[in-house]
């Protein structure tokens, strides 16, 4: 398994970060789509993202999401969960329905990114075929680690 890997690269196996950068390595760099209403949520996570090697589309509501699916395509869906125009549940109900995949035909990965989780429980993220939830803000590990575990999922199914 770790055949044509470098010394560091194999040093690096431990953390979502260190996952990351191995699939950038390897070529295997997944897009995210991150979409926030509010520049101020979405600068900061489109940081994160891209300091780990994440190709990263940022939009501001959920019709531009469905373009940009459309448009570009990605790996990963994170959205805020409250937006004024389509919440990040209607987002959701509306690229399930169309059956949008990810880019390399594996299934898209769709998480909620919100200050708001209280109530959320796991049926109904079940129920809503959201793959994860991150409370905002968010530390970095935590964001990566979501999106790394929603990616190895979506590499098996």
């Amino acid at each position: 398994m770790d055949r044509g890997l470098s010394s560091h690269q194999r040093s690096l196996r431990g953390s979502a970060a260190a996952r990351a950068a191995l699939r950038k390595a390897s070529g295997l760099t997944a897009r995210v789509l991150v979409v926030d209403h509010l520049g101020s949520a979405r600068s900061p996570l489109a940081g994160v993202l891209r300091g780990a090697g994440y190709d990263v589309v940022l939009v501001g509501s959920g019709p531009a999401a469905l373009a940009a699916l459309e448009q570009e395509g990605a790996d990963v869906l994170l959205t805020d969960l409250y937006m004024p125009e389509m919440t990040g549940w209607d987002l959701t109900r509306v690229v399930r329905a169309r059956g949008i995949a990810g880019t390399r035909g594996r299934p898209l990965c769709v998480g909620l990114y919100s200050a708001v989780l209280s109530g959320v429980s796991r049926a109904l993220l079940a129920r809503a075929q959201v793959d994860f939830a991150i409370t905002k803000p968010g530390d970095p590990e935590t964001i990566l680690e979501a999106v790394e575990r929603a990616l190895a999922w979506a590499e098996v199914a």
